[in-house]
């Protein structure tokens, strides 16, 4: 069979693979023996390293934190050219049309966790690398296929594999844009602590620290005028506000359902204005940046105990700057805050060799001549030297990762397939 006609072929059979791996729950739980992330992580882990063995590949499990497939080069001391992606997803919310775990196709569109962020792309580039090794390909460089179990929270899945095995010498995560990402956003967390003691109790609300609250609640006086003036709605004296979930490196396409109850809170006579400046960005975070873009900051978890209300944000900077260089920006908040650095920005050169091949063979596929881009999520691609993200995301296209109904099209997945073929091919074998 010619090239056609092998990514024909497996087509079928990579659809189903992909939505039995949908089906495991993969949101990080507590640790279980011998599973960091819970049992459904390591046993969607068991899955897709037996279905690469089954493929002739070489599988190696980290000790159910990573696992990788190998395609290995005739010289084993070739280097190694890696794709690293997870297989967790953000936990679930609310105002899904189908089964966030099942897998299901509806009007050509894969639903469910992960089809998307990260699933769908990995299960894309393992039939991508089979295409090849049924091809006939002698790859001269080793290709890797490393699948994490927690990048959503703090990485620690390739913190620990990288204590366990040396890295790929150059790599791709597809868990990005298209054409091909030179520059990513370093993304953080920071804690604020306000000290409060008012009339409102048990304000709450998001459901993980990289995505837009969608939904939040307090406790306290109603007034139904600032009520309905601030879109929100009560069930006795439980105020409740809706917003739209989005990821939390792009807050612009969300809406926060933390901020009108905040506002609501300082109509009614609560001293909560510093909250509110940190909501609507006083300090003027997200006006400083560079050609790579600008800094984002968003409030997406809010707990309150009986002397404090606490906010969790996501705080992404730019590339070629760092964390420190805003602190003195938070300080004009007055609000005590804690700063857990994650990972730093990534630049990667537009004229290096594995941003040249990648947007070559992405051109060579869709028949275009785009440019590369940076982009503001952070990815596993800042842990390499020479590391990028390529995909799976097109231009112009909603595929509500980290909200609900994410989806794959049948298109994508067909188009994706191919330009990933073609990418590892000129990664591993030109």
């Amino acid at each position: 069979m010619d090239r056609k006609q092998i990514l024909d072929s497996l087509k079928a059979e990579m659809i189903d693979t992909l939505q039995k791996v949908l089906r495991f729950e993969t949101v990080t739980t507590d640790a279980l023996p011998g599973m960091p992330f819970g049992k459904n992580n390591a046993d969607c882990l068991a899955y897709v390293l037996k279905k690469g063995e089954e493929m002739g590949f070489k599988s190696y499990n980290c000790d159910n934190y990573a696992g990788h497939l190998d395609f290995a080069a005739d010289d084993k001391n070739a280097e190694v050219f890696g794709v690293l992606g997870h297989l967790d997803v953000v936990p679930v919310t609310e105002g899904w049309i189908a089964p966030p775990f099942g897998g299901e196709i509806i009007d050509g569109k894969i639903y469910g966790r992960g089809t998307m962020d990260d699933k769908g792309p990995m299960i894309a580039c393992l039939y991508a690398a089979k295409a090849l090794k049924m091809s006939g390909f002698r790859p001269r460089r080793t290709l890797r296929l490393i699948f994490g179990c927690d990048e959503e929270n703090n990485m620690a899945c390739i913190k620990y594999y990288k204590t366990k095995v040396k890295m790929p010498d150059l790599a791709i995560s597809p868990d990005g844009d298209f054409p091909v990402v030179y520059a990513e956003k370093g993304p953080n967390k920071l804690e604020f602590v306000f000290s409060y003691r008012g009339r409102f109790t048990d304000l709450k609300g998001g459901v993980a620290p990289n995505a837009v609250c969608a939904y939040a609640t307090v406790n306290g006086p109603v007034d139904e005028a600032l009520l309905k003036k601030h879109g929100l709605t009560h069930r006795g004296t439980l105020i409740e506000s809706v917003g739209q979930s989005a990821h939390g490196s792009m807050p612009e396409l969300g809406r926060n359902a933390i901020h009108p109850i905040v506002s609501y809170m300082l109509e009614m006579g609560e001293p909560v204005q510093p909250l509110l400046d940190l909501f609507e960005d006083r300090a003027e975070i997200s006006k400083q940046g560079n050609f790579t873009g600008h800094a984002t900051i968003s409030p997406n978890i809010v707990s309150q105990d009986a002397s404090s209300i606490r906010l969790t944000v996501d705080f992404r900077v730019p590339a070629m700057m760092k964390a420190e260089d805003f602190f003195p920006r938070f300080d004009t908040l007055g609000i005590p805050y804690t700063c857990f650095k994650s990972r730093d920005p990534l630049y990667v050169p537009q004229d290096s060799e594995i941003v040249v091949k990648l947007l070559a063979a992405y051109n060579e596929v869709m028949g275009t001549n785009e440019a590369p881009v940076s982009q503001c999520g952070g990815t596993f691609a800042s842990v390499f030297e020479q590391g990028v993200a390529f995909g799976p995301e097109f231009k112009g296209e909603n595929c509500h990762i980290h909200e609900p109904d994410e989806i794959l099209t049948y298109r994508n997945v067909d188009i994706m397939y191919r330009i990933y073929r073609r990418a590892l091919e000129k990664m591993v074998t030109e």
